[in-house]
């Protein structure tokens, strides 16, 4: 039996109004969160290349992206700009510079850890 194209529409459209809301949602877009003006307080490097850094307590210029849960960052060395990162890190913590630093707005390395995006060394 052939179906009419308006009957076809008229039927995706209903079995799309009997489908849950929850399969239309958008997710949640956290952005990247700005730390403002902090200090490095840990570094942890790994054998596997990832470096974490863990930052002063401070109020960020933006909200703490959701996954962010301990005002902690993470970047792998095995880039260039990885090992630029961590030079930078070092940098800082050793001269007790302060730093502006960018996360992505995601946890790729570990849960809980934001993915760097950029750091600025302050003068």
């Amino acid at each position: 039996m052939k179906l009419s194209k308006s009957i076809k529409v008229a039927l995706s459209c209903i079995a799309m109004m009997a489908m849950p809301s929850a399969a239309f949602a958008m997710p949640t877009y956290t952005g990247p969160t700005y730390t403002g003006l902090t200090n490095i307080q840990v570094v942890v490097a790994f054998r596997s290349g990832v470096v974490l850094v863990t930052v002063g307590t401070t109020t960020p210029s933006s909200p703490w992206s959701d996954c962010n849960a301990n005002q902690q960052f993470a970047f792998n060395t095995a880039t260039t700009a990885g090992q630029a990162m961590y030079h930078n890190v070092l940098t800082a913590q050793q001269n007790a510079k302060g730093v502006y630093i960018v996360g992505t707005g995601t946890c790729t390395f570990k849960n809980g850890v934001e993915d760097v995006d950029y750091l600025q060394i302050l003068p």
